[in-house]
C-alpha cells in the first residue's frame, strides 16, 4: 500500500515555491487543513475552557478531541495526554516532578544516543535531589543501543530511565519495549522520548512500556508544542507545581496556565491528515492511521 505523495505535496502551501527542504528534522511543512483548523479556531468566539458561554465550550471542545487525536496517534488514554509548549518543557517538568520523590543514592540512567533534550532535564534533576547519574553507551560501530547497553547501568537504586525511540542524528531505533522489561524488573519507571519516532513508526505507548512518552506535532505535520503520555492512574500519584487556582485533576494538574488551543484544533488535523494518507476505506482513526504508517513505510 502506498499514499498520494502528489497529493499532500499539494496540499502544503510552504512546497509551492519548489524549494527542497533539507532541513527536515527541525520539522515539517504545515498542510493546508492544519492551517485551516488553527484560523477556525481563532475565527469563532474563544475563551479559557469552561460551560456556561460559546468561547469557554470552544476552547473546551478543542481540548477533548485533541487529546482524543493524540490518544489514537499514540495507543494512549486521553486521559493520561498532556500539553506543553515544547517537548523539553513537559521533560523538564516531569523531571522537576519525578525528582521529588527521589533520595540521595538513588540512581537514573541517561544514554549517550539521545538528543540533550532527554539527558541535561534528568541529569540537572539528578544533581540537585543528590542522586548519582549513570550513562548507557552504544556501539559506536553501529550506532545501536541495545538493552544490554541499558542492562549494564541498572542496580536495585535505578528509580528511572531515560531513552529515546529513535536518535535525532543517526536514526537508530533502541529495542524499547525490551528495555522497558528490563526496567520494570528493576522498579523504575521509563521515560521515551518520541520526538524523532514518531513521524516514521506506528505508536503504541502500552506495548513499547513507556511509562511516560513525549513527542511534538511539529514533526508530524502540526504546530509548534510538546505533548506527552502517560499512564492517567501514574499521573495520580505524581505532584507538579502548580497554581492554586489551577485544576488538580489529571491531565489538567501538569498544564501550566492557559493552553494554546488554536495549536491543539492545529494538532487534532494534523493527525486527521496522517489519517488521510491511508485513502479512502472504513475503520475508525487508530485503524487508519496504522494503515497509513503502512504506506508511510512502504
Amino acid at each position: 500500500m502506498t499514499y498520494d505523495l502528489t497529493a499532500l505535496r499539494a496540499d502544503i502551501p510552504a512546497l509551492a515555491a519548489g524549494t527542497a527542504h533539507f532541513d527536515g528534522p527541525g520539522g515539517t511543512q504545515t498542510p493546508r487543513p492544519v492551517i485551516e483548523a488553527i484560523a477556525d479556531a481563532l475565527a469563532r468566539p474563544l475563551s479559557n475552557r469552561g460551560s456556561l458561554l460559546p468561547g469557554e465550550r470552544h476552547a473546551d471542545t478543542l481540548v477533548v478531541e485533541a487529546r482524543r487525536a493524540l490518544a489514537d496517534l499514540l495507543g494512549a488514554d486521553p486521559a493520561g495526554v498532556v500539553f506543553g509548549r515544547s517537548a523539553t518543557q513537559l521533560t523538564y517538568d516531569a523531571a522537576r516532578t519525578l525528582a521529588a520523590g527521589w533520595a540521595e543514592g538513588d540512581e537514573v540512567v541517561v544514554t549517550r544516543l539521545d538528543h540533550d533534550a532527554n539527558i541535561r532535564p534528568w541529569v540537572q534533576a539528578a544533581e540537585r535531589a543528590g542522586v548519582t547519574v549513570r550513562r548507557a553507551d552504544f556501539d559506536p560501530v553501529t550506532g545501536e543501543l541495545t538493552a544490554d547497553h541499558i542492562r549494564e547501568q541498572l542496580s536495585p537504586r535505578t528509580r528511572l530511565v531515560a531513552v529515546t525511540a529513535a536518535s535525532n542524528l543517526i536514526g537508530t531505533m533502541p529495542p524499547v519495549a525490551e528495555i522497558a522489561r528490563l526496567v520494570h524488573e528493576a522498579g523504575a519507571l521509563l521515560y521515551v522520548d518520541g520526538v524523532h519516532y514518531t513521524a516514521h513508526a506506528p505508536v503504541d505507548v502500552r506495548a513499547l512500556g513507556a511509562d511516560l512518552f513525549v513527542c511534538s506535532p511539529y514533526k508530524f505535520l502540526g504546530p509548534h508544542h510538546g505533548v506527552l503520555a502517560a499512564d492517567p492512574e501514574l499521573l495520580e500519584t505524581l505532584r507538579p507545581d502548580k497554581l492554586l487556582p489551577s485544576s488538580d485533576a489529571v491531565p489538567e494538574r501538569f498544564e501550566l496556565g492557559t493552553l494554546p488551543y488554536e495549536f491543539l484544533a492545529g494538532t487534532r488535523a494534523a493527525v486527521d491528515v496522517l489519517a488521510s494518507l491511508a485513502g479512502p476505506g472504513d475503520g475508525d482513526r487508530r485503524t487508519r492511521l496504522g494503515a497509513a504508517y503502512e504506506a508511510i513505510g512502504a
